[in-house]
């Protein structure tokens, strides 16, 4: 029998915390919305005043936020990775430990964390024959998102740093990234969701937590 670490309760937490990052990226997507809308001249500069605190609470809130749900994902991208390993017995490539660890590399982090994604996937459904299980279209999807979100909050920085000072244009791309990011995780919890049901139904799973 196979022994491996039950990630049932610890994706009920992730996707929870993931929910909430969505919600706060919606909440912060209307924020930026009135903002552009104040910085373009379609509402006084005066409302400013009192609805510049709202965009200070909204970014503090999704930070404080995401680092919650980045810390509960990596922690379940950490255990269906060694899962994997131990079903396909220790025949995928890359280890559960790189499974996160490359999402801090740069270079790597563009394409190792969906690789190694993809075989954590490919190991659950055929443990004996991974190598031979395609990749569905929900990953590349998700990773699609991913990319395309941190791409916009690498330009926004970028601008950011070159002293680029635009309000309405700033405004404008935060909503873009939020609406890219809220796409991102709808995707995610799908693949936890997903993927943690492959774990539990094709292995005896000895719960240890």
């Amino acid at each position: 029998m196979t022994t491996t670490k039950s990630p049932v309760r610890l994706a009920g937490f992730v996707i929870a915390a993931t929910w909430a990052f969505c919600a706060m990226k919606v909440v912060l997507a209307a924020v930026m919305a009135v903002n552009f809308a104040i910085a373009s001249g379609w509402l006084p500069n005066s409302s400013y005043a009192v609805f510049g605190k709202f965009v200070a609470l909204s970014v503090v809130g999704n930070l404080g936020v995401q680092v919650v749900a980045g810390v509960l994902s990596l922690v379940w991208i950490y255990r269906v990775a060694r899962n994997a390993q131990r079903m396909a017995r220790y025949s995928v490539p890359i280890s559960s430990g790189w499974a996160v660890g490359w999402y801090f590399i740069p270079i790597g982090a563009l394409w190792k964390p969906f690789e190694a994604m993809e075989q954590t996937w490919r190991a659950s459904v055929a443990p004996a024959a991974w190598r031979s299980v395609p990749t569905p279209a929900l990953l590349r999807w998700w990773w699609g998102f991913w990319l395309a979100g941190g791409a916009g909050g690498g330009l926004i920085g970028g601008l950011s740093r070159a002293g680029v000072n635009d309000p309405a244009l700033t405004s404008g791309m935060l909503i873009v990234v939020s609406t890219l990011v809220v796409g991102q995780c709808v995707l995610f919890n799908r693949i936890v969701r997903q993927l943690t049901d492959l774990q539990t139904s094709a292995v005896d799973v000895r719960v240890f937590d």
